[in-house]
């Protein structure tokens, strides 16, 4: 390890180590025997790989030895050759893929801070994929995370295999990215869905398991990582789509009478590509008129994106965004009896007014064939304001959440491959937070980190990855927090398209501003400071299994083990009545994951099916641990046809079995919990109009027009129609 460190520092310096005598491999990839574009060459376990160009052919500088060459790209079967290299050899090695329609060959960016194989991953990493959000019309990050195996939302915070409990607006355990910039606000460390910009998006990646060692804080449960696409071609494109709420069965909670509750959208893009640089422009607004009363809302999103290729082996990356949310302040229903509309005491014209803006700008830079490095720069900042047209919030200034937050934060990431068998990645973050909320006042806080990973083959076909990460953070007048993280993992390949995972590694999450200061109300709940709590602690174990069943499925399995120390859980003290963030809970949760991908009859059906089995335990109380379901699956279909696709999703959550018993005084009916089904339908038809393209889609949402409940208080949407116009121009 200590070999390692000095190698990065001697990196960071620009004093790289005198290359080894160099080898070249070069060749053609194709297919049918044509020749396929942006296919991935990599020497595995090394940081040696390209990607073919338009003409099939790559070309690979590296040091002699042996090597295992793996050629993969989605969509084709992935081959890998063994090649032994003297130096200053040159060798032609050429790869003829075979075409399958099964998802294979994926390279994922997020389990190692680069981009790798998902065979490497020694970790559960779930995907999913652009043309799937664009198929559901999907408008935010929420919406999507419900599709993936493993993860549930309780409301809008994100619960991986059951890392999360539920605590309105207040701290993450799930790590936001978006193209590996963080993206937690400063003053809640919580994740606002709706600044992703979802029509731009090539691919979500979910890491299962604590990610601490690379990405620190908030990464206890896991990692979401957001991948935006590169433009590849010119385009123009609009998405419309319209829609309304079903009537409910019960005339009682039909508040809204014989008119039905709309919602409408707009979405359009325009990228254009040149010989070295390429941009692109978002933007989109979405209106609905919301099926409970007050929870109505307007949102829009525009985001920029420009891609510049630099003399001498240099990349830039920029993006800005601007998000907006205007909605009504929806908190808990009257009862079951009215469960869409609010208690009698509520404000109907108060309204929270949610900004955002981000910045963030990548700089990469090939060094040589053995160093690559990368620069980062981000600033994020969040605004919160409640507003009331005919309330005086001097009468109660608790009920006024008005905040505004920065973050601004540096990474410096380096991968070097010249020490013979490691491919070695560290780096450092550092980022500063400001805070001024009307709640809490000004507060301030300050993080840094190192981290270092080193990849190698232990045996044959035994790859292994070790990694630690060391993190400083300083919250305002709050004790200095220190942590060091540690991972480990494994994988094995015993027979070709077989993988054996393990991984065990710690993580934490120091908790943010709110939680340490807030003093807020809603819906009669009162929050009190705690400066003094403590960070929350993981560790996470897990042994997996993925089998390929060419052609036509992949089966993945895993057994976990998390176990959790000083959770931050919301508290309602006694004395006063308010509510207080404290480290109460010891908890560890078992279970296990299955997931079945399958493709058959040339691509006409498709299936997927993901089942997670949790035993969550609060071991403080000797009880289920709340808020966590113990049964998740997910189903899904989709079915092509000539011009038509027909798709359909059915989600299953059990029953959630232990809440806060102190809610009962404040939330009328809040025992009142059922286990969750919900039957999702679409059917696409595709054309082309005036030599366009243009899709139509009809969905219906909610097909059964089941009721639930997600989190208490709050029924989730009904039954909801959508019609969908895309085209590109």
């Amino acid at each position: 390890m200590n070999r390692s460190l000095f190698i990065i520092v001697l990196a960071l310096a620009g004093h790289i180590l005198p290359a080894q005598p160099k080898a070249t491999i070069y060749g053609k990839v194709s297919s049918a025997g044509e020749p396929l574009m942006l296919a991935n060459i990599v020497c595995v376990s090394t940081g040696y790989g390209a990607a073919s160009d338009e003409h099939g052919e790559y070309r690979i500088i590296l040091p002699a030895g042996t090597y295992k060459v793996r050629c993969s790209m989605v969509g084709y079967r992935t081959q890998i050759k063994e090649v032994s290299l003297n130096a200053g050899q040159r060798l032609q090695l050429d790869f003829e893929l075979e075409e399958t329609p099964l998802q294979l060959g994926e390279i994922v960016t997020t389990a190692g801070r680069r981009p790798q194989s998902l065979e490497e991953v020694p970790v559960s990493l779930s995907i999913m994929e652009g043309r799937d959000i664009d198929f559901r019309a999907l408008t935010s990050l929420d919406e999507a995370l419900r599709y993936i195996p493993g993860v549930n939302m309780t409301d809008d915070q994100v619960n991986i295999r059951g890392s999360s409990g539920y605590s309105r607006s207040l701290g993450s355990r799930v790590l936001l990215l978006i193209d590996g910039f963080p993206l937690l606000s400063a003053d809640g460390g919580e994740i606002k869905h709706d600044v992703v910009p979802m029509f731009d998006v090539e691919r979500i990646e979910v890491l299962k398991g604590a990610g601490s060692a690379l990405y620190g804080s908030s990464a206890l449960g896991g990692v979401v990582n957001v991948i935006t696409s590169k433009p590849q071609n010119d385009e123009l494109r609009f998405r419309l789509f319209s829609g309304f709420y079903d009537r409910t069965s019960y005339a009682d909670w039909n508040w809204w009478g014989e008119s039905p509750r709309w919602f409408n959208a707009a979405y359009g893009r325009i990228q254009k590509v040149y010989t070295a640089s390429s941009f692109r422009i978002s933007a989109g607004v979405y209106g609905n008129q919301g099926y409970r009363k007050m929870d109505d809302f307007v949102r829009w999103n525009v985001t920029g994106s420009g891609w510049l290729k630099l003399a001498n082996n240099h990349q830039l990356h920029v993006s800005a965004n601007i998000a907006s949310n205007n909605r009504g302040n929806w908190i808990f229903w009257k009862s079951l009896k009215q469960p869409l509309v609010p208690p009698d005491n509520t404000d109907l014209s108060e309204r929270v007014v949610s900004n955002k803006q981000y910045v963030y700008a990548k700089h990469s830079w090939l060094v040589n064939s053995l160093f690559s490095m990368e620069n980062r720069l981000y600033v994020y900042h969040t605004e919160n304001d409640t507003k009331s047209d005919t309330s005086d919030f001097s009468l109660r200034p608790a009920d006024r959440v008005q905040s505004s937050a920065y973050v601004v934060g540096y990474q410096w990431q380096g991968i070097y491959s010249g020490v013979q068998g490691h491919l070695l990645t560290g780096g450092m973050d550092a980022s500063w937070y400001y805070v001024d909320a009307r709640t809490f006042g000004r507060r301030s806080a300050v993080s840094w980190a190192l981290y270092l990973q080193d990849e190698f083959s232990l045996f044959r076909d035994v790859r292994v990855t070790a990694g630690v990460r060391g993190d400083y953070t300083k919250v305002d007048i709050a004790k200095v927090d220190g942590r060091f993280n540690p991972r480990v993992g494994m994988t094995y390949d015993p027979a070709p398209g077989s993988t054996i995972r393990a991984s065990v590694g710690l993580g934490f999450r120091s908790p943010s501003i709110a939680e340490r200061f807030a003093v807020a109300g809603a819906a009669g709940l009162q929050t009190k400071p705690n400066p003094d709590i403590l960070s929350e602690r993981s560790t996470s174990y897990e042994i997996g299994f993925r089998q390929v069943i060419f052609p036509f499925a992949v089966i993945d399995l895993a057994l976990f083990r998390n176990d959790y120390n000083d959770l931050v859980e919301p508290i309602i003290d006694s004395s006063d009545a308010r509510i207080v963030f404290q480290n109460i809970t010891q908890a560890r949760i078992l279970g296990g994951e299955i997931s079945i991908s399958s493709t058959m009859f040339d691509d006409l059906l498709q299936f997927q099916l993901g089942y997670t089995y949790l035993d969550p335990v609060d071991l403080t109380l000797n009880q289920t641990l709340k808020y966590r379901p113990r049964h998740l699956l997910i189903m899904n279909m989709n079915l092509h046809y000539g011009a038509f696709l027909a798709g359909v999703d059915v989600r299953y959550l059990s029953r959630v079995e232990t809440i806060d018993d102190e809610i009962s005084f404040i939330v009328r009916d809040a025992d009142k919990r059922v286990p969750i089904w919900r039957t999702d339908v679409r059917l696409q038809w595709k054309s082309r109009l005036l030599g366009h393209e243009l899709l139509l889609t009809g969905m219906v949402n909610n097909l059964f027009n089941y009721y639930y409940v997600e989190v208490v208080g709050n029924m989730a949407p009904i039954r909801y129609f959508t019609l969908v116009l895309e085209t590109s121009l």
